[in-house]
C-alpha cells in the first residue's frame, strides 16, 4: 500500500481518476464499499496490479529442480537439486516485456492491454503450483486499505518525499531506503 500511495502522490492525474470511480462506486452502492463495490472498481485493479509490478514484494523466486532439465535453445543444463533462481524485480522491470518500465502505467493492466503481458512476466505473488496462497486476500486487503485512503485523503509529496524510490540494499523483502513520507489533506465534499 505504502508503494501505491507513493504512486499515486506522484501521479495525481491517476489519483484523481481514481477517486472519481471510486466515489462513483460509492454513490451505486448506497455509500458501501461492500466486497461486490471493491471488485468492480477495475482502475483500481490496474493500480495494485502496476504497483506490484514495479514493486514486487521479494526481488525473485528460488526453487529447487526436481528432475535435470536442459534449457531449451542453450547447452545450460540444471541437475536434479539444483537451486535455481528468477528474478521478479528484474523481469517485471525488463523493458523487453513492459516498455518504459520506470514510468508508473495502470493502463498495462487494463482489460485492452493485459493480454500483451507474456505468461510468467508478471508474478509478484509467484507462479504455477506454488504459487501465493494469500493471493486474493493480500489484493482484498490493499485495495481495501487503499480506497479508504483516497475516498478520505488526497495523497501528496512532501520535502522528504524521495523523487525516486530507493530500496534498502540489507533487507530481504523490497523495502524503501529512506520510508515513504507523504502529506495526506482530508478530502472535502
Amino acid at each position: 500500500m505504502s508503494y501505491a500511495l507513493y504512486e499515486l502522490a506522484m501521479n495525481e492525474d491517476i489519483q484523481e481518476q481514481l477517486r472519481t470511480q471510486l466515489q462513483e462506486t460509492m454513490e451505486k452502492h448506497d455509500g458501501k464499499l461492500t466486497y461486490q463495490a471493491l471488485q468492480s472498481v477495475n482502475y483500481l485493479d490496474m493500480i495494485f496490479s502496476e504497483t506490484l509490478r514495479k514493486y514486487p514484494v521479494y526481488p525473485f523466486l528460488d526453487r529447487t529442480c526436481t528432475k535435470t532439465y536442459r534449457v531449451p535453445g542453450t547447452d545450460i543444463v540444471l541437475d536434479k537439486g539444483v537451486f535455481a533462481f528468477t528474478s521478479i524485480l528484474g523481469i517485471q522491470r525488463d523493458p523487453q516485456y513492459f516498455p518504459e518500465p520506470e514510468r508508473f502505467d495502470p493502463e498495462r493492466f487494463s482489460d485492452a492491454n493485459r493480454g500483451n503481458i507474456p505468461s510468467c512476466c508478471f508474478m509478484s505473488f509467484g507462479e504455477g503450483p506454488h504459487k501465493c496462497l494469500g493471493l486474493r486476500l493480500g489484493y482484498l486487503q490493499g485495495k481495501l486499505g487503499i480506497a479508504h485512503i483516497i475516498l478520505n485523503y488526497r495523497v501528496h509529496p512532501c520535502a522528504s518525499t524521495p523523487k525516486k524510490m530507493e530500496f534498502n540494499l540489507h533487507s530481504f523483502l523490497i523495502t524503501p531506503r529512506d520510508g515513504v513520507p507523504l502529506k495526506f489533506t482530508r478530502v472535502t465534499n
